[in-house]
């Protein structure tokens, strides 16, 4: 390949990509850079920001000097890590079921698959906050016609039941999420290698760990990437459904964040919640990233 040529597909591609740059830089990057700045103020309602009082990082030494912070920084860990393994797990399970049915069926369980992803938080949310409601929820009133409680639970009021709540609406999205990452990973495992250990005599748990299990994973860590990142900033189904309750017992960084923006009008520490957030999210990404890129071959 010539030089001119190279140098003029390199134009053409950075003509191609400039939109969608321009696009993060404006929506994604300049609030980041935005909060990083206000973290570093003493701001508050009614002060504007150029004049609001430069204070460094005391806003970081208060935050992390709070209790709540890091109890907060906690639930936020742990939901993650839960949720991400639920995820994961239901996913593949949901994953590898397309491809076991008639093939009739598929479709239609993919289609069926497919429509907790469709619909949008917030709209998930209030559906979970219907259903999981004491008075007139679905699932307290099957409990009880069941036997297995005398009168429906307080989901959403007691401390433990709010923190599963959360945990059952968000992987009941997310794991369909995951489940699209990895159907696609399983449709591109030659169906000859599944056959031959079959043939060989592998069983069904040992060709899913010993074949399927390593050719997917790559797939596997760009679900984790995808999910890992998207539970640690959480913030629709948390306010939707409890709002952070009762109390703060579910509320995370990026929702205690929003209560300290909009409810108390501490601008500089919500953005530092915010950063908070931004550099976790960071972390998790980078180390997946890593290793995803020893299963790829990128071209220089």
């Amino acid at each position: 390949m010539s030089v001119a040529l190279h140098r003029r597909e390199t134009r053409i591609g950075l003509a191609l990509v400039a939109p969608a740059l321009l696009g993060l830089l404006v929506l994604n990057y300049y609030p980041v850079a935005q909060s990083a700045l206000f973290s570093l103020l003493e701001l508050d309602a009614g002060v504007d920001w150029w004049q609001a009082r430069f204070i460094g990082l005391r806003n970081y030494t208060d935050v992390m000097q709070s209790d709540q912070f890091w109890y907060t920084l906690l639930f936020t860990v742990g939901f993650t890590v839960v949720v991400v393994v639920l995820d994961i797990s239901l996913g593949m399970l949901l994953a590898l079921a397309t491809f076991y049915v008639p093939r009739r069926l598929r479709g239609i369980l993919r289609a069926i698959i497919i429509v907790p992803w469709a619909i949008p938080k917030v709209i998930q949310a209030s559906m979970w906050r219907w259903m999981l409601n004491s008075d007139v929820g679905p699932i307290g009133d099957f409990l009880v016609r069941l036997g297995l409680a005398q009168e429906p639970p307080l989901f959403l009021v007691e401390r433990f039941l709010a923190m599963g709540s959360v945990v059952v609406a968000y992987t009941w999205k997310g794991s369909s999420i995951a489940a699209f990452f990895l159907m696609g990973g399983l449709a591109m495992i030659p169906r000859e290698v599944i056959e031959s250990a079959r043939v060989d005599g592998a069983g069904v748990f040992r060709r899913f760990f010993s074949v399927i299990l390593p050719m997917v994973m790559p797939t596997v860590y760009v679900a984790l990437l995808y999910r890992s990142q998207d539970a640690l900033r959480v913030f629709d189904v948390i306010y939707g459904l409890t709002g952070g309750g009762p109390g703060t017992t579910t509320d995370t960084l990026s929702s205690f964040a929003y209560t300290a923006y909009f409810r108390y009008a501490q601008f500089g520490r919500a953005s530092t919640y915010a950063v908070v957030t931004f550099l976790l999210v960071a972390v998790v990404g980078t180390f997946y990233i890593a290793r995803i890129r020893r299963n790829f071959n990128f071209r220089e």
